[in-house]
């Protein structure tokens, strides 16, 4: 079997890439003499050392602000894609838009030209968004109408989608959670002595940006770090520099905890490992921010489940799908109150961790790659029989 891919990342730096290079892998593993042939998009981030030499690799799509481009870029970007994206589809069996649209546009497009099937991933946000716009909306339907079947991450997702687009369809929108390799978080991991060894600390994972929900989980953790003066929160991730990371700092420096507040930026893949194994709460709490955007899942929640710790998220997004709600974690309504009850329940019930992260555990291994690889490779042998 000749896949051909279309994403803007295979880093291990943000959700689309560790999806695509996981994904890929495990479909690759399942499938022996399967062709693998991914088009980066430009000014991609940088690709992980998990990605194998022997898959195609090319940079051929529109740069990743393709969507917030004027009227007149975009058609040439559109027209540049569409052209790359067809050479390479003329050789492949079946294409798989994993970037959402209007690369998933320039996918589809392609692929038509070239006489082949073409299935996307819908992540979240900027599935939904694209229907929304007056620039993309009546192009971003269409789109979606022309999929042979699209994966959504999360029910949550899903949901979404089809409020907006109930044409499509249950049996053409299929739920294929993301999936962790848990093993992959077991095993210490040699970093040298680090600043945040010996402290007690919970843990937030992801850019520094409004519908992420940093600045609920920090307002909830400076209540409880006023009240325990040893409690540290580390923040990873790619900081803006902008006016809402700003807020954040002052949040803290307010509370007179603002010393106990780390910003580290993006990390390596040990240290982001290390910090999930050592926190007492990992605490993502997103949120459907001002413009519309909100988390699709969250792979973040279960790779703190792998790593032993328990995950703290919010209702109303994609983690409903990824944390056990009492077994693995907590979900808490999208409200400061809401997180730091949920928050203090955890920091201070040492017991309840230990098992919340022994079910994690659990559950984590239960969400395969393998089995998610399963389930898309079936989805591709459903579209080449029709």
């Amino acid at each position: 079997m000749r896949v051909l891919f279309l994403t803007d990342s295979l880093s291990d730096l943000d959700g689309v890439g560790r999806y695509a290079v996981r994904l890929i892998a495990a479909m690759e593993a399942k499938t022996p003499g399967m062709q693998v042939h991914v088009l980066l998009a430009r000014k991609h981030r940088p690709t992980s050392d998990q990605v194998p030499a022997h898959w195609k690799v090319e940079v051929a799509l529109p740069p990743d602000y393709f969507f917030y481009m004027s009227p007149a870029r975009y058609w040439v970007w559109r027209l540049i894609g569409v052209w790359r994206t067809y050479w390479a589809a003329r050789k492949a069996d079946i294409v798989h838009a994993i970037k959402d649209f209007p690369h998933s546009q320039v996918a589809l497009d392609a692929a038509r030209f070239a006489g082949k099937p073409c299935i996307a991933t819908a992540h979240g946000t900027y599935t939904i968004q694209p229907i929304l716009s007056k620039q993309h909306g009546a192009r971003a339907r269409r789109t979606y109408r022309g999929f042979a079947s699209m994966i959504s991450v999360s029910r949550y997702t899903r949901g979404r989608l089809l409020e907006l687009m109930p044409e499509l369809g249950e049996d053409r929108v299929k739920v294929i959670p993301n999936s962790v390799n848990a093993e992959h978080y077991v095993a210490e991991r040699a970093v040298g002595d680090k600043p945040w060894h010996g402290q007690r600390f919970t843990l937030g994972i992801g850019e520094v940006k409004e519908r992420k929900g940093h600045h609920l989980a920090l307002a909830a953790w400076c209540r409880v770090a006023q009240e325990q003066p040893d409690l540290h929160h580390y923040l990873v991730g790619r900081q803006s520099g902008d006016d809402y990371e700003a807020s954040l700092v002052r949040m803290a420096l307010e509370a007179g905890v603002g010393e106990r507040l780390h910003l580290l930026g993006n990390i390596d893949e040990d240290e982001k490992i290390d910090l999930l194994q050592r926190a007492e709460v990992f605490v993502h709490t997103p949120v459907t921010a001002s413009d519309g955007g909100f988390e699709g899942f969250g792979i973040v929640y279960l790779e703190a489940s792998a790593s032993g710790t328990p995950a703290l998220g919010t209702l109303d997004c994609g983690a409903e799908d990824a944390i056990v709600d009492g077994v693995t974690g907590r979900l808490a309504a999208q409200n400061v109150d809401a997180i730091e009850v949920a928050l203090r329940e955890l920091l201070t019930d040492e017991a309840l961790r230990a098992r919340m992260g022994a079910a994690g555990r659990a559950h984590a291994a239960d969400a395969s790659w393998d089995e998610n690889a399963a389930k898309v490779l079936e989805l591709y042998r459903e579209a080449l029989e029709r």
